[in-house]
């Protein structure tokens, strides 16, 4: 087995297109003042700024298989992720100081990500431990798109645009201010198939950790076709662990999920 991408919405792959179905149109607010709203609803932009390390532990299916992921990201830009099937490692692939990893299962060879997939898992670390009012100074843009009605909610809607060129649309609720969906172009295991496919991500069940409220469900749908393509539960979140215990390089041990 050998499907250890995308392990959540956060790690992603490249992609280069819009957003089908929406239109520009005006609205209420800037695209700041809808970004500051949201990062007061998550927490606050001082209590996403102390995060320097994260550590998720979420069940991941996908229609023919279930694993879980432990996924550990620094803000420094250094991650892993362990995939785990019936207690047995099945791959792993990360970032560290010599570029992006792959290993396919316990013993196997080293071998380099593909240039596509080092981009999704740099991505997820900008997702997962960043927010959106951090992107300019780390080199990205965000743009306000106009608003979108779905399912009777009025949506916000939040280009990003990475410094890469990845692009993502936020959905934020002007109810609550967070983000309920995000529709982007990609891969979903990348270094497997390529295939940049439009997709739409669903997220619920929010709940507050490390000061940060964040979706601890999500549901992604291939926007051509409907079919659910990815389910995720967060089984465990921790942050700001002691460094070292999170094993985070290539060559260190892996920690089976209990």
């Amino acid at each position: 087995m050998r499907h250890g991408k995308a392990i959540f919405g956060g790690a992603v792959a490249l992609a280069l297109a819009g957003c089908g179905g929406l239109t520009e149109q005006a609205a209420g607010l800037t695209a700041d003042e809808v970004i500051a709203r949201h990062v007061e609803a998550i927490g606050g932009a001082e209590a996403v700024q102390a995060l320097e390390n994260i550590r998720i532990r979420p069940e991941v299916v996908e229609p023919d298989f279930t694993v879980l992921g432990d996924y550990r990201a620094t803000r420094e830009g250094r991650m892993r992720v362990d995939v785990y099937a019936g207690g047995e490692r099945v791959f792993s692939e990360g970032i560290d100081g010599d570029g992006g990893w792959q290993q396919a299962g316990a013993g196997a060879e080293f071998t380099e990500t593909t240039p596509i997939a080092r981009q999704a898992l740099a991505h997820g670390v900008e997702f997962n431990l960043f927010g959106l009012h951090d992107l300019a100074v780390r080199g990205h843009r965000a743009s306000l798109f106009g608003r979108e009605e779905i399912d009777g909610v009025d949506y916000y809607v939040i280009h990003v645009a990475m410094e890469d060129g990845f692009e993502r649309y936020f959905f934020i609720n002007p109810g609550t201010w967070l983000i309920e969906r995000y529709r982007e172009v990609s891969a979903l295991h990348p270094d497997i198939d390529a295939e940049a496919r439009p997709a739409e991500t669903i997220q619920g069940n929010f709940q507050e950790s490390c000061g940060v409220l964040r979706a601890t469900e999500t549901r992604k749908v291939d926007r051509e076709t409907g079919q659910e393509i990815q389910r995720t539960r967060t089984l465990s979140v921790e942050c700001n662990v002691d460094p070292d215990s999170l094993n985070i390089g290539r060559n260190e041990p892996a920690m089976p999920p209990a």
